[in-house]
């Protein structure tokens, strides 16, 4: 499906930064029955924001997340 009055392009939705509130967007945009691309942009050279970096190493189920993040980054339309 494509987006309202368009028959050929996809919508393209750009995303700053590549924390947790990043994904959480390009999540709930790859779920819509829209087609849509997404492109994940990053000042820094690695991505997950605060999750990579920020979260303490005894806390290892909050950086789990980091595999939802992983899936998503490969789903068709993402690009980083």
């Amino acid at each position: 499906m494509t987006r309202p009055g368009s028959t050929e392009r996809p919508l393209r939705v750009a995303v700053v930064g590549s924390g947790p509130a990043g994904f959480y967007i390009v999540q709930h945009l790859l779920q819509r029955p829209l087609a849509v691309e997404v492109d994940m942009y990053e000042r820094l050279p690695v991505p997950f924001g605060l999750v990579r970096h920020g979260v303490a190493p005894d806390h290892p189920k909050i950086k789990n997340v980091i595999g939802v993040y992983h899936k998503l980054a490969l789903s068709p339309g993402f690009r980083f």
